[in-house]
């Protein structure tokens, strides 16, 4: 996994989790895309990467954004904090890894 994405895991660690039943590869990739297909999900993605980015790996700094950051995950819904979690907890090279992934270079790629 890319840096980007252990940085934004570890603004998750300060959010309440919710237990969710483990994802296959496909109900990631299907969960993930949909905000890819939603402007709203896109432009909620693409502030929080770009968010991400700027706190680094600052930890100070990932604790004072963890609220913005939490403001992200619900306008991206339940579905894609579920995908995450369950890319973010796949073993490296796995299909749900693959999956997880795929779907994140497609979101990125709407980011300007």
């Amino acid at each position: 996994m890319s840096k980007f994405y252990m940085i934004l895991l570890s603004g998750l660690l300060f959010a309440p989790a919710a237990y969710a039943a483990p994802m296959n590869a496909a109900d990631i990739k299907k969960n993930l895309d949909a905000a890819a297909s939603d402007p709203a999900k896109v432009t909620a993605y693409c502030a929080m990467s770009k968010k991400m980015d700027e706190v680094g790996d600052d930890q100070k700094k990932a604790e004072a954004a963890g609220d913005e950051i939490d403001g992200y995950f619900k306008t991206l819904g339940d579905g894609f904090q579920d995908a995450w979690d369950a890319g973010q907890d796949a073993a490296d090279g796995s299909p749900e890894a693959n999956a997880m992934d795929e779907a994140m270079t497609a979101l990125d790629t709407k980011c300007k």
